[in-house]
């Protein structure tokens, strides 16, 4: 509406009605990372504390149980579920449900190496938490890197694909005259055309800078 307002121009209204439509997306999408981000570093924190608990000689499942009422608050609902079905299912069980729930990889490293140690009957299980710990961290810190980078890149695409409308909207305020000739059928058809360029510059750049998806590479039976 403030775009038809402003500039009279159908077709430009249409395709600010399309970025309208598309913002939720962008925003709820960027929460989901985030809130991503947030898990996997507490998982890093998890595991140091857990790590740490069994140093002092407390088993893991105490350490989990400690985790569910101390922990990284995000982590606090699914420990408290991994907590209840250790009691009600078994260890390797509630494992693989907290595993469903996360849908993490960085957790399946996690839950791969409880699972085991659990196997094997807690043998060398502090050296297994010191080799869990450093690899958690490793992986938190590279998926941050990459994150960050992808945000610029996705950052860099928007800003370059906004520009020509930001400098048709500043024209059009300062000498509305000047960009008359779009105010046609024929201009109409030719603004049409150039959003269409810029739609599809947008979607090659954000194609050249995605990134691989993380596979659950670790889901067990």
């Amino acid at each position: 509406m403030v775009s038809q307002l402003a500039l009279g121009w159908p077709v430009v209204s249409l395709a600010m009605f399309a970025v309208g439509l598309a913002l939720p997306a962008w925003y709820f999408r960027g929460r989901a990372d985030k809130r991503k981000a947030s898990l996997q570093a507490a998982l890093a924190d998890a595991v140091d504390a857990l790590r740490a608990g069994v140093r002092t000689g407390m088993s893991v499942e105490e350490g989990l149980a400690g985790l569910a009422h101390n922990g990284p608050e995000v982590l606090r609902p699914v420990l408290t579920e991994l907590v209840r079905d250790m009691r009600l299912g078994g260890f390797e069980e509630a494992v693989r449900r907290a595993q469903d729930r996360l849908a993490d990889p960085v957790f399946d490293t996690v839950a791969a190496a409880l699972t085991m140690s659990h196997r094997v009957g807690g043998r060398n299980l502090s050296g297994v938490l010191d080799g869990l710990s450093r690899a958690v961290r490793q992986s938190v810190q590279v998926q941050g890197e990459v994150r960050a980078q992808q945000a610029k890149n996705v950052l860099s695409a928007r800003i370059i694909a906004a520009l020509p409308l930001v400098l048709v909207f500043f024209v059009r305020g300062v000498n509305p005259a000047y960009l008359e000739a779009f105010s046609s059928p024929g201009g109409q058809v030719v603004m049409a055309l150039c959003l269409v360029s810029v739609a599809v510059g947008y979607a090659a750049m954000l194609w050249a800078t995605r990134l691989p998806e993380e596979e659950r590479v670790l889901r067990w039976q």
